[in-house]
């Protein structure tokens, strides 16, 4: 049996799920949470199974140490069913990055280099991918970027009309996200409808704490919601998405608020959590 570990990795928590390639099926889930924080904490699911530990988890790495703990505990035995390559989704690719890239040292840089267009994203995909790298060393990494698959729109809807120079100097453009989902979504669709997928233009929304919505023609995405970041777009969890393009400067002006502020406020206390109070749509049913 031939397998492959995929990893999700955030700042302060990462999912994991070991698959079956043949089937495509989930042999185990995880969770480990909380990282960074005086008491982490690990989910470990096996089939109806479900295992929980809380302890301290100081960093990424001693989290990979805890899944890995897991396995031997919980199973399926690492051993066994040896991973043959790690995935890693990683929200921000740019423009440098249209399909899975084998992860190498210059990768990792460019993952880097490129946080400022996901800050909230890319940092902890880094630390994720290194942390994996040290656990897994013996076989191939890949990144999955969540870009790559908007990389087929058009200048029309990827262009903002500002000043070119400016635009092109610091990479100013949109670039869309939940790629791997919209993609994986239409191609579902077409295979419940039964029909070609290249005979399709199809609208897919993935909604959940992020959501966007894309348009798809013959497969290829040809426009989307999300833009520069994952802010712009539909009203989000704890996210603004669209608002006039004035509204930080009054904030800054009126609030005194530093341009790190503003982002705290507009990603994480805004959408349906600012409109609510509760910011997880599955609290959305009890309002």
């Amino acid at each position: 049996m031939s397998v492959v570990l995929v990893i999700n990795s955030g700042s302060s928590s990462f999912k994991y799920q070991l698959i079956d390639v043949e089937s495509q099926e989930a042999l185990a889930s995880g969770l480990v949470e909380r990282i960074g924080e005086p008491l982490g904490k690990a989910k470990h699911d096996v089939g109806d199974v479900a295992s929980t530990i809380e302890l301290p988890i100081p960093d990424h790495t001693a989290g990979f140490a805890v899944m890995l703990e897991a396995f031997a505990a919980y199973g399926p035995s690492l051993e066994t069913h040896a991973p043959i390559a790690v995935g890693h989704r990683v929200v921000q690719g740019g423009a440098r990055f249209f399909e899975p890239t084998l992860i190498t040292p210059l990768v990792e840089i460019n993952i880097d280099e490129l946080s400022f267009l996901a800050p909230l994203h890319n940092p902890g995909a880094l630390q994720g991918i290194k942390a994996a790298r040290a656990a897994f060393d013996g076989v191939p990494h890949v990144a999955v970027f969540d870009t790559a698959f908007h990389q087929t729109m058009p200048p029309a809807a990827y262009t903002y009309a500002i000043d070119k120079d400016v635009a092109e100097r610091h990479r100013i453009r949109r670039y869309g996200f939940h790629g791997t989902s919209h993609k994986y979504v239409s191609e579902e669709a077409a295979r419940f409808l039964g029909r070609p997928l290249g005979d399709l233009r199809q609208i897919v929304l993935h909604l959940g704490n992020g959501a966007s919505a894309t348009a798809i023609d013959g497969g290829r995405s040809v426009d989307t919601s999300m833009g520069l970041t994952p802010l712009q777009g539909l009203v989000m969890g704890t996210r603004s998405g669209d608002i006039d393009p004035s509204l930080p400067l009054v904030l800054a002006q009126r609030e005194g608020w530093t341009p790190a502020q503003i982002d705290a406020f507009l990603n994480k206390r805004s959408g349906m959590l600012g409109l609510t109070g509760a910011g997880d749509m599955r609290d959305m049913g009890a309002l």
